[in-house]
């Protein structure tokens, strides 16, 4: 005989409601304390979709369920269901509701099992100790932490990851493997004499050591910048660096750019074909490396040998950036409350892929929201008084079911991508062979390029001798990288006297050219030497070339083309690049021409601006003779 059993805690915690329900229904962490076994995940096609499929051993009893998406919204509830296809129970889930209360957050979760009479008389005790064990483990960490973690913009799942670092209770973060301390300590050296931040590096060391498993299985520089408020490139030279001396390895994930979860790990970009799939979205997508390649870096398995356990594959913790997702059945209609972050909104069906955009400077007080068979028809009302939820009417006017997603569009996940590593000095010099495999062009969405070039060196070379003018060349490519660095960019490569840069913003190759040209005039013009700059951005591809990453396409040609046009101590851009709003404020009251010219390969004449950066450097009178490299040149 059949019966449903079930398990119920209710507890108030002394914390906002948002961000004890990102950790009250982790379920990863949940199902971990309530016990269960680590399962194994496949897709399955049921009915023309994709369905999770997870297999575990229970009591030695083999088990078979399929897992169909969770229904939630951040900061009021979560539902989640398992429909067996194999073992006695028939169905279980977790519920849990959340409301405010006078001290807190009230919490009300109800874990339940419908199966035969013995396995209820099993599992409900072992089910009611792990639940209420994860719950005294968390309100340990609330009562002790929760008022140190500032409100914001952020999604409640990356405040409570923030939070959940501030404790070693495996209950509440789970196990942690030893460390090799002999190894540790060598590596530790190591990194001490690198150019890292020492406070960084031993942040970074003490991390290593002391997190569970799951906090360096696969460690994300920037979402430790974040939760260490510190410079997030500061921290990302760190790992470069602990990457090569061997406390940590470099790994490519593969982000899907519908619903923005890793699809594939690889440990080279050499292994990337271009392509790639998402099981999830069903989808195959060309790999954008500007949007859809992140760099990750696991612990080294010689330092620490962690194997990650993944008890839910479908926990909200792994989609911080996703607000609330809800099932609905042909005709269903739902009313809900939700709290509406500013800024913009994106609505997605996850089969059908139906979607709609929202901007919201402030959240309306109703929202009503239904599906059809061919788009997502929004409707807003009103504003929301201050602190007050928006109410959302969901309705699925289609013939199939749906899984209506709320996702931040404005939230941009604390991911490490292709091109903001490849701008990183640290990278193209200690990884100069990471590149993808020869004949592989990997799509760049977006880059920033800048060309720069050395005038009046023919004349130097005649006028000092080839020894001196070549000491002179070597120190104005070291004025230029150190400029390129300071302003977060990499130099891909120098041709001659010209240099090619990577930056991940145009804003940023501007600001470079500004201090190239100033610390080269200030050293160098009144010898009679320039500098004159081209910057464009938009698409290209990467590519290997000559074993090392290198860029090519329209955009790299026009920004070479734009460093043709220029003349000493001017930067030369296209029109509208300079119209770009960050670009036009770092412009705004320096001298310009405004030209037309045409661009070799490239059909059209284009409208350009030519920003004269003379003033920038105060030229000194030539004192060659008594700078090191001149008298290194001159013996």
């Amino acid at each position: 005989m059949s019966a449903r059993y079930q398990v119920e805690q209710t507890r108030t915690f002394r914390a906002p409601r948002a961000l004890v329900w990102a950790i009250v229904c982790d379920t990863n962490r949940v199902d971990r304390a309530a016990g269960l076994a680590v399962p194994r995940y496949k897709w399955v096609r049921e009915e023309d979709r994709l369905i999770r499929h997870a297999s575990a051993t229970e009591l030695g009893i083999e088990l078979e369920w399929l897992e169909p998406p969770y229904r939630w919204i951040e900061g009021r509830f979560i539902e989640t269901n398992r429909f067996f296809r194999k073992g006695p129970p028939k169905e279980g889930g977790l519920v849990v509701t959340l409301r405010d209360a006078p001290e807190g957050t009230e919490v009300h979760a109800t874990l339940y099992v419908d199966g035969p009479f013995w396995v209820g008389w099993i599992q409900k005790p072992k089910f009611s100790r792990g639940l209420a064990r994860y719950f005294d483990a968390i309100q340990t960490v609330l009562d002790r932490g929760a008022a140190d973690v500032r409100d914001s913009d952020e999604p409640a799942v990356v405040r409570a990851r923030r939070l959940l670092a501030t404790t070693h209770d495996a209950v509440a973060v789970g196990p942690r493997t030893p460390v090799d301390e002999d190894i540790l300590a060598v590596r530790r050296e190591s990194l001490a004499r690198t150019p890292v931040d020492p406070a960084i590096a031993e942040r970074l060391v003490a991390w290593i050591r002391e997190r569970p498993d799951d906090d360096v299985a696969q460690l994300r520089p920037f979402e430790l910048a974040r939760q260490w408020d510190v410079d997030r490139r500061e921290v990302l030279r760190a790992f470069l660096h602990a990457t090569q001396v061997g406390l940590v390895d470099l790994s490519w994930q593969i982000n899907c750019p519908i619903c923005r979860v890793g699809a594939r790990l690889v440990d080279d970009l050499g292994a990337l074909d271009g392509k790639s799939h998402c099981g999830a979205c069903e989808i195959d997508y060309e790999i954008d490396f500007a949007r859809h390649v992140e760099a990750v870096f696991p612990v080294s398995p010689s330092v620490r040998r962690v194997v990650p356990q993944l008890y839910c594959a479908s926990s909200p913790a792994f989609l911080p950036h996703v607000l609330a997702q809800l099932r609905l059945v042909p005709g269903e209609v739902r009313e809900d409350e939700m709290d509406l972050p500013r800024g913009a909104l994106h609505l997605r069906t996850m089969w059908q892929r139906r979607t709609a955009d929202l901007e919201n400077e402030r959240a309306p007080a109703s929202m009503t929201v239904r599906v059809g068979d061919e788009h997502i028809h929004v409707d807003v009302e009103g504003e929301a008084a201050r602190g007050a939820p928006t109410k959302v009417r969901c309705e699925n006017a289609s013939s199939r079911e749906i899984v209506l997603l709320f996702e931040r569009n404005a939230w941009s996940a604390d991911a490490v991508l292709g091109t903001v590593i490849a701008s990183m000095p640290e990278f193209t010099s200690l990884f100069a062979t990471e590149a993808p495999a020869a004949g592989v062009e990997l799509t760049v969405g977006h880059i920033a390029l800048l060309f720069s070039d050395l005038t009046g060196s023919t004349a130097l070379y005649e006028k000092v001798g080839d020894a001196r003018a070549f000491a002179i060349v070597e120190d104005h490519f070291r004025l230029m990288e150190r400029a390129i660095a300071e302003q977060g960019g990499a130099i891909v490569k120098t041709m001659g006297d010209a240099v090619m840069a990577s930056f991940a913003s145009a804003r940023e190759a501007i600001a470079a050219s500004f201090a190239m040209i100033a610390a080269h005039d200030a050293k160098y013009a009144a010898m009679g030497l320039g500098v004159k700059i081209g910057v464009h951005a938009g698409p290209c591809l990467a590519v290997r070339a000559n074993d090392r990453l290198d860029y090519f396409g329209t955009t790299v040609n026009v920004a070479a083309r734009l460093q043709a046009q220029a003349k000493a101590s001017e930067v030369v851009m296209t029109e509208s690049l300079s119209r770009q709003p960050p670009v036009r404020a770092l412009l705004e009251g320096m001298p310009r021409r405004e030209f037309e010219a045409a661009l070799k390969g490239i059909r059209e004449e284009q409208k350009l601006v030519g920003i004269d950066a003379s003033s920038l450097g105060a030229p000194s009178e030539p004192t060659g003779a008594r700078d090191p490299a001149h008298e290194a040149a001159r013996a």
